[in-house]
């Protein structure tokens, strides 16, 4: 089947013509172009000597930069080369490596040659391992696949070089155990098999592509919008005074009146560079108790309610007020609005700040034993938030309140956060070892096969497993108190996307063409 394929799409790589027409820049973009070039993912070309990766790279870049040439020895390419290639309508930037044999003595320039290949394949986003469809599988490719494995925690897409003679097919089926799936024949020489590269390059690159646009797009919108941090909690905790303090002057009315602000109130204010947009909302109402806080029979409540909701779904940081007078006098500490309130704040995607206000009516016994209270109750209701911060102050006084604001931009840093493929990797690593023959948790951690970090704001992880059976979810909670606490998350909720590898096909299901190997398309996805 593999040879059907490959003799079917035969065609010779894009004419270089073809790309000056097709990809043709005006001076006007060329800087633009040069720019994105940065952002463009690398592809690392790995495999022992003599395998064409050289001359695959040349075809790629469209023209010779890497010195070609067939050495008993090998090791023609010592240290790398990068250039900039285009297949069709695909640009991303490719790695020309050293040819790997893991087992060199240390020391050596081939040893040092494995070490700098490392840390190529760490910054990439694809390894495109190649090995040689005229000779097979040797001990050395297998040999590389094992240490690939162990230490490259990239994605790895196999294909089979020097394919275009007949009789390559025993090579190409043999070449399935090394554990990367279905080789993609292919020809640097001649061209061949540029079509079924593209195919399975596409996808891969495409998400990438997709995703820096996402993170640029946030980004760009964070910055138009500054730091959206929304002021929330029941009526009557001094959301109002808080916020006119922060402000520097009286933006919101205060008063001892239950609902008096009605409008979620703005203003912007610069702190050490940062452009911050406060929001000063209404209190948080109980739906069946909305009649009480206004004349028209609870209509303005409503309204004032979906108001605070759109500001808490706007915000980065939510810094939830609560009274310490009220706590302190009331027997049951933190009332169960306030506690669903975080909750709901949570499970927005919000970063969370507790802070508790009135300390100028506690004394300094009752002060301390108030912010235990107060903590321990939140953290207890939304485990799924590690270390929970809190923070005290009079906004009346102004005592404590000067120190709200680096408490808040050091969460909002911490939930724009963002992890490497490889260090998480390399932790997950950690991670299974540390667990081995830890019951049914440390069985579920050793089902995991690769995590990445798909978008922060909040941070939100895939984590591909293997098997066909559910991933269970106190292996998931576990796993996400680890990252958290590890990766010092504190303050910020976290989500995991769990992806299964599709299950195996019958005898009787066609198999799976070769542009599908390596790619790990979830079968069911579970979002937390």
């Amino acid at each position: 089947m593999l040879t059907a394929l490959f003799r079917s799409s035969s065609r010779r790589l894009v004419s270089p013509s073809f790309l000056k027409r097709e990809f043709a820049t005006t001076p006007g973009s060329r800087a633009k172009e040069e720019l994105d070039d940065l952002f463009l993912p690398l592809v690392a070309v790995i495999g022992r000597p003599n395998v064409g990766k050289s001359a695959l790279f040349n075809r790629l870049v469209g023209k010779r930069e890497a010195l070609v040439h067939n050495t008993p020895e090998g090791h023609v390419t010592r240290d790398y080369k990068e250039g900039l290639a285009r297949l069709s309508d695909l640009r991303f930037k490719v790695a020309d490596t050293s040819g790997l044999e893991p087992s060199a003595a240390p020391g050596t320039i081939q040893a040092r040659a494995i070490a700098l290949t490392s840390s190529v394949l760490n910054q990439s986003t694809l390894a495109l391992f190649l090995v040689d469809a005229r000779e097979g599988v040797l001990g050395q490719d297998a040999d590389l696949a094992k240490w690939l494995r162990k230490t490259c925690s990239t994605r790895v897409l196999l294909a089979a070089n020097k394919a275009e003679r007949r009789g390559v097919e025993a090579a190409l089926t043999d070449a399935t155990r090394l554990g990367f799936g279905e080789p993609i024949a292919i020809s640097a020489e001649t061209g061949e098999g540029m079509t079924e590269l593209y195919a399975a390059l596409q996808p891969l690159l495409d998400e990438h592509e997709s995703f820096h646009k996402q993170q640029a797009q946030e980004d760009k919108e964070g910055k138009e919008r500054g730091v959206q941090l929304a002021i929330m909690g029941l009526p009557n905790v001094g959301k109002s005074t808080l916020a006119n303090y922060l402000l520097g002057r009286e933006r919101s009315m205060t008063g001892p009146e239950p609902g008096l602000t009605r409008d979620a109130v703005h203003g912007r204010l610069a702190w050490e560079g940062r452009d911050i947009h406060l929001v000063d909302t209404a209190g948080w109402m109980r739906r069946n108790r909305l009649h009480n806080f206004d004349e028209s029979g609870g209509a303005v409540a409503e309204q004032t309610l979906q108001q605070g909701q759109r500001s808490m779904h706007m915000a980065a940081v939510v810094v939830l007020l609560v009274s310490a007078e009220d706590v302190r006098d009331r027997g049951a500490g933190v009332s169960k609005r306030e506690l669903a309130l975080a909750s709901d704040v949570i499970k927005e995607g919000r970063a969370l700040l507790i802070v508790a206000n009135k300390l100028d009516a506690c004394s300094e016994d009752e002060r301390s034993a108030v912010m235990e209270r107060i903590h321990g109750q939140f953290q207890a209701s939304t485990s799924e938030v590690a270390a929970l911060p809190l923070h005290g102050l009079s906004a009346k006084t102004g005592e404590g309140a000067q120190d709200l604001l680096p408490a808040a931009m050091q969460l909002y840093d911490t939930w724009n956060k963002r992890l490497t493929t490889s260090r998480l990797n390399n932790w997950r690593e950690k991670l299974v070892m540390r667990h081995q023959g830890d019951g049914a948790t440390g069985s579920a951690l050793a089902r995991i096969r690769y995590i990445t970090q798909v978008k922060s704001r909040p941070p939100t992880f895939a984590v591909f497993v293997s098997g066909g059976l559910d991933f269970p979810d106190n292996a998931r909670r576990f796993l996400i108190k680890s990252l958290q606490k590890d990766f010092e998350f504190e303050g910020v909720p976290i989500r995991a996307e769990i992806r299964y590898r599709k299950r195996k096909q019958s005898a009787g299901q066609s198999r799976r063409s070769p542009t599908a190997a390596n790619q790990q398309p979830p079968a069911v996805q579970k979002r937390v």
